[in-house]
């Protein structure tokens, strides 16, 4: 069982919150009792990673093919410990439907909204992940400093 657990939110959950979550998960590899789960302000159950998340992740050695999306729930905001979201509009997101949840939520790079590349060609999709990886390796410096 995780003691700390990470949620990461975007809008359909099949592009930049998986992204997220392979990325921490490669991140925190070494961490014991850690866990790591995205969810989708506006996405329905089960759609798979888009084939562009999914390559761009797969040329960092990530796999990305068995990802199904999630809704996001006051119930998975309720389990995680920290919650990092994609803009500023997902945490207002988070906020609406957990107001309690505002010291745990926050984006996950706080200088800039982490554009949706949905749609994009891959070159957006790797940029992308890109930046999620650098806001994490920012973020989770900072949870342990």
């Amino acid at each position: 069982m995780a003691d700390y657990r990470f949620l990461f939110v975007c809008t359909g959950n099949t592009c930049r919150s998986p992204m997220a979550e392979a990325l921490a998960r490669d991140i925190l590899v070494d961490q014991l009792n850690v866990s790591v789960a995205s969810a989708g302000v506006f996405a329905g159950d089960g759609a798979p990673a888009s084939p562009e998340a999914v390559e761009a992740l797969r040329e960092q050695g990530l796999d990305l093919t068995n990802h199904r999306s999630t809704a996001l729930t006051p119930e998975l905001i309720a389990a995680a410990d920290q919650i990092y979201t994609m803009t500023e509009s997902h945490r207002r997101a988070v906020l609406d439907q957990a107001p309690e949840a505002e010291v745990k939520a926050q984006r996950l790079d706080p200088e800039a909204d982490i554009s949706d590349p949905f749609g994009g060609p891959l070159p957006v999709y790797m940029e992308t992940a890109a930046q999620i990886r650098r806001a994490l390796e920012s973020r989770l410096k900072e949870q342990h400093t």
